[in-house]
């Protein structure tokens, strides 16, 4: 904003505080119009990232849903591959595993980091971003655990394939590879608590009317 000088020189002090008096008036209407497009801007700014969120917090409800779904068909396989493994062990006779039905659920939250990046989340009342934050803390606790299942799968692809060699593994081999797919069930039922404990939230969080 431009402040400009008087067009013809102040005989008086009634025309200087009338001048003054015109530019305090001209420079608070400046700063209230510059104080209404924030204001505005961060509105639709927050407004914006509420729907956005509501839609992938939808999408991440039906994704997990799925995925606890399939749990605990995935359970049953790995007690079966826990089974097999102790039979190869002590030389009995083993049913082999078949293709195993897994799939792989990370829940997105490219809504919430956009929404923190962008200062939308500072001009939310409190409650609710504190809402947002507990939510989603609880989604990246899911996504954490569900990367561990994933690793400790490639780590059992690889104890099975071990299984099928003319050279079997050692008892110290065989002891660990039965420790990696124990470590596969409890994860399962890991997985399967914590995300019924994020399927309430998602429930209630929609509830109402985000």
């Amino acid at each position: 904003m431009e402040v400009h000088p008087p067009h013809k020189p102040i005989h008086s002090i009634r025309e200087f505080m009338v001048h003054l008096l015109a530019i305090t008036i001209g420079l608070l209407i400046a700063l209230g119009l510059e104080a209404t497009v924030e204001r505005l801007h961060y509105r639709s700014l927050v407004r914006e990232a509420r729907e956005n969120m509501a839609q992938e917090i939808r999408e991440n409800q039906k994704n997990l849903r799925l995925e606890l779904k399939a749990l605990p068909g995935e359970k049953r396989e790995l007690e079966g591959v826990l089974r097999m493994a102790a039979d190869l062990q002590h030389s009995r006779p083993a049913q082999q595993h078949g293709n195993f039905n897994w799939i792989v659920t990370r829940l997105g939250e490219s809504a919430w980091n956009t929404t923190a990046s962008s200062g939308a989340l500072a001009h939310m009342p409190y409650t609710e971003a504190r809402e947002y934050a507990q939510l989603y803390g609880l989604q990246q606790m899911f996504n954490a655990n569900m990367d561990r299942y994933v690793d400790s799968r490639a780590e059992m692809y690889a104890f099975l394939i071990r299984t099928e060699l003319r050279d079997k593994p050692s008892a110290a081999e065989f002891e660990a590879g039965e420790h990696i797919i124990a470590k596969e069930l409890v994860m399962t039922d890991f997985l399967r608590e914590i995300g019924n404990e994020l399927d309430a939230a998602y429930i209630k969080f929609l509830a109402v009317g985000r």
